[in-house]
């Protein structure tokens, strides 16, 4: 089985989570596109992106959820990537039913996903924004691993050991999705 995994972290070198969940993985037969390193000109190779995609029996989205949403590099590829006649139209239906894992830190609290609080709404609202294009492609979301106060900023709150120590888990639970699928 095939496992692509689509990394849209702007600069790896500064992240302590996702860099971390990415070392995990690395020892595994998981295909990394890291795009921070890939287009670090923003310049993406739509043909080998899709190609990657149409390779792939299981796709892992992993990023950092910033301003409730991917960041700008993981917008424009899904912007260029998922493109009419590829991802969706009539004759777009090329990566339908493939196998879809989103992986996805966040710096905030959970609790601060709610009505009256920092990020204002509930992190499924913000998520089904973001996963229009999988959507529209008929992708099969099979599993939605989030872990909340990834923030490793003490000047903000944040704590590395304690996010070094979330990583890893975070890392496992992908593990265990991917093991229900090969």
């Amino acid at each position: 089985m095939s496992i692509l995994l689509v990394s849209g972290h702007p600069d790896l070198q500064r992240s302590v989570a996702n860099q971390a969940i990415l070392s995990e993985l690395s020892a595994t037969e998981i295909q990394c596109r890291l795009l921070d390193k890939l287009y670090p000109d923003y310049q993406i190779d739509v043909l080998q992106e899709q190609q990657a995609l149409l390779a792939a029996d299981v796709i892992i989205f992993q990023f950092p959820l910033y301003w409730s949403t991917y960041p700008a590099l993981m917008k424009l590829w899904f912007d260029e990537v998922f493109t009419y006649n590829f991802a969706f139209g009539p004759n777009g239906s090329q990566l339908k039913d493939k196998k879809v894992i989103l992986s996805i830190t966040c710096g905030a609290t959970a609790e601060s996903y709610a009505p009256e609080q920092f990020n204002f709404l509930d992190i499924n609202h913000y998520l089904q924004a973001a996963m229009h294009p999988v959507n529209a492609a008929q992708m099969d979301i099979v599993d939605t691993i989030l872990t909340f106060e990834m923030n490793s900023t003490p000047d903000e709150g944040g704590d590395q050991q304690q996010v070094m120590q979330l990583a890893q888990q975070h890392s496992q639970r992908i593990l265990a999705s991917i093991q229900q699928y090969s």
